[in-house]
């Protein structure tokens, strides 16, 4: 058996797969989400350790102790926490990938293109505050006592994958792998290191950082604050997104998967040589036995959560569920836009400031259709990303995965592929970012040999052909008006 810990945005889940590689059973908990004040979102992370613990005590009794019994972990990404040396206990609230703290941040370097090109051609991202650098400047200006900890070395800096390791191995491992560690902006995607002229460039003084190691590698040992019966090691550490590209085995290039969770992320195989592009990422996708794979890659805020806040904010929708039926039976938006730029535009347009906006609304308007506008936006954001990849960066994208909580939804995956015009396979297993994390471990503990390998762990895909539809289409043009008139 194999032990798989998926930490994402909303929650925390805990997968057990068979010899057989097959999911035998999980365990679920979700966690607070803190928002202080506007564009302030933060985890305490804390309460995520503590759900580990709990998660792992339900399973516990379930779990055969097999020699090759090991632990992998996946987790959102740029999501960061600074905790105590001795303890590994945190001494602030995790830093969500979703905050929009250090704006200012981003705006001063920005005013320089010298720093801005920097920043780009080292790391193949984009200032943003999505990413943690410029909110970790932010929050140490206003906590002075922060920062000293972290030049003393009696406060450490890690993405949720470091923090959970630390205290999962009793604070004996101080590591992170090189998926995690290159979203921070201050690692070299060139030497595949720390980067010191980055570090200079944000003000960043550590006495210490995470080693870097190949997702494959064995990053310590641990049995879940003595859960377990003996200790395994801790195998197969990926980001998210980057783990879904694993799993879904996008190994040649063109390869594309979408994942689709709170907000969405989309990956584009580019080889082993890095490049990078003023309006796209480029994402390190994984390290394995000293050769590198990198992606094109597209960040959407708002996919998923953009169906929450019609149920919890807008409170027009019962349950997430029911927009498969209400999208099947509302042939059209009637006109209705959505631009779902609650904390901000990201790829390929990238304006931080913006706000969201419903468009187009009239008497005879009714809730189903802005619903169906809503969720035309997911696509819609999807297809203006990727027909900016292949017009103006001649990038062909090829063999489309999906995977992602909303691909239950049939009605979406069908119109998602009548907006792009191209089949798309998606599969009916929701959990890839957790699957990617365990072939990784399989890789580290050489229960699988090499990516060859692979093959037999190939998941089963449904593909959906696109349809010409032309109210989609005037849907999109729709959008694409308004997002030009009032964002761009």
């Amino acid at each position: 058996m194999y032990i798989s810990i998926d930490q994402s945005t909303s929650s925390t889940t805990v997968f057990v797969y068979n010899k057989n590689f097959k999911l035998a059973f999980k365990a679920a908990k979700s966690h607070k989400q803190i928002q202080k004040s506007a564009g302030y979102v933060e985890h305490d992370a804390n309460e995520i350790y503590k759900n580990i613990i709990v998660l792992t005590k339900k399973i516990s009794k379930k779990i055969k102790y097999n020699s090759d019994l090991f632990l992998s972990i996946t987790n959102q990404r740029e999501t960061f926490v600074i905790f105590d040396t001795l303890t590994g206990k945190p001494l602030y609230n995790a830093i969500v990938w979703q905050c929009r703290r250090g704006q200012n941040v981003c705006d001063k370097i920005n005013k320089s293109s010298v720093n801005r090109n920097l920043i780009k051609k080292n790391t193949g991202l984009t200032l943003d505050t999505y990413f943690p650098a410029p909110k970790l400047v932010e929050l140490l200006k206003s906590n002075g006592k922060l920062k000293e900890k972290l030049k003393n070395g009696t406060a450490l800096f890690g993405t949720i994958d470091t923090y959970l390791i630390y205290r999962l191995t009793k604070q004996k491992s101080y590591t992170t792998d090189f998926t995690n560690a290159s979203r921070t902006l201050f690692f070299d995607n060139h030497s595949l290191d720390w980067s010191k002229k980055l570090l200079k460039l944000f003000n960043l003084s550590f006495k210490r950082l995470p080693d870097v190691k190949e997702s494959s590698s064995v990053f310590g040992y641990t049995n879940i604050n003595g859960i377990l019966k003996k200790n395994i090691p801790i195998s197969g550490v990926m980001g998210d997104s980057q783990a879904s590209i694993f799993a879904n085995q996008c190994f040649k290039k063109g390869n594309t998967k979408i994942t689709l969770g709170t907000g969405a992320s989309i990956l584009t195989n580019i080889g082993e040589s890095f490049k990078y592009q003023k309006n796209i990422i480029t994402t390190l996708s994984y390290v394995y036995k000293n050769k590198p794979s990198y992606s094109y890659e597209c960040l959407i805020n708002y996919a998923g959560a953009t169906v929450s806040w019609l149920k919890n904010n807008l409170k027009i929708l019962n349950a997430a569920k029911d927009t498969n039926l209400i999208l099947a039976k509302t042939k059209s938006s009637e006109g209705v836009v959505f631009v779902p730029a609650f904390v901000g535009l990201s790829s390929p347009h990238w304006i931080p400031n913006s706000k969201a906006m419903i468009y187009g609304l009239t008497p005879s308007i009714n809730k189903n259709q802005i619903i169906r506008a809503a969720l035309e936006s997911i696509a819609f954001q999807i297809k203006d990303y990727l027909d900016d990849l292949e017009k103006k960066n001649k990038i062909r994208y090829n063999d489309i995965y999906i995977d992602g909580g909303i691909v239950s939804n049939t009605s979406f995956m069908q119109l998602l592929s009548d907006s792009l015009q191209k089949k798309i396979h998606v599969t009916n297993y929701q959990d890839m970012s957790s699957y990617g994390a365990l072939m990784m471990g399989l890789l580290g503990t050489n229960i699988i040999k090499s990516l060859k390998g692979m093959n037999k762990l190939k998941q089963k895909y449904i593909v959906y052909t696109p349809i010409k539809n032309d109210i989609v289409n005037e849907s999109y043009e729709n959008w694409k008006f308004a997002l030009k008139k009032f964002y761009l």
